[in-house]
């Protein structure tokens, strides 16, 4: 038994599919995989992709600089708010697996700026260089 991130109810193994070249079980059922699934089609048909000069709001890295940083059909992800649906923007797939690293909780993101204040060296808020 396993129970599904999305609606929380406790299910057969059977009922969620493997995951990462089939290591271990998406955390999702596949009942609620097929609606996000629905979900992330239909904001990608609404919103497409951002031009070629597109930046990350987050890493302010544009697209020749997250070559190959993941994303199999394109670097950008169609950020939405989980709760509302609600299309967020454009930005790239490692800063969109922060964000839900940090299960999109402000709170606990502003506890990490304050940890990394308290225990770092301050560095410059700027797009990092590649190469």
């Amino acid at each position: 038994m396993k129970t599904c991130s999305k609606c929380k109810k406790q299910l057969p193994t059977s009922d969620f599919s493997p995951a990462n070249g089939g290591k271990y079980l998406r955390p999702e059922c596949k009942k609620c995989a097929r609606v996000l699934s629905k979900q992330r089609k239909l904001l990608k048909e609404k919103y497409g992709y951002p031009n070629k000069n597109h930046t990350c709001p987050i890493c302010l890295r544009n697209e020749t600089q997250l070559v190959g940083t993941g994303g199999n059909a394109s670097i950008w992800v169609v950020d939405h708010d989980h709760l509302t649906n609600k299309f967020r923007g454009h930005i790239c797939h490692q800063c969109n697996r922060g964000l839900g690293l940090f299960q999109d909780d402000i709170s606990r993101f502003s506890r990490a700026i304050e940890y990394l204040v308290a225990e770092s060296t301050p560095v410059a808020l700027t797009a990092p260089t590649i190469g």
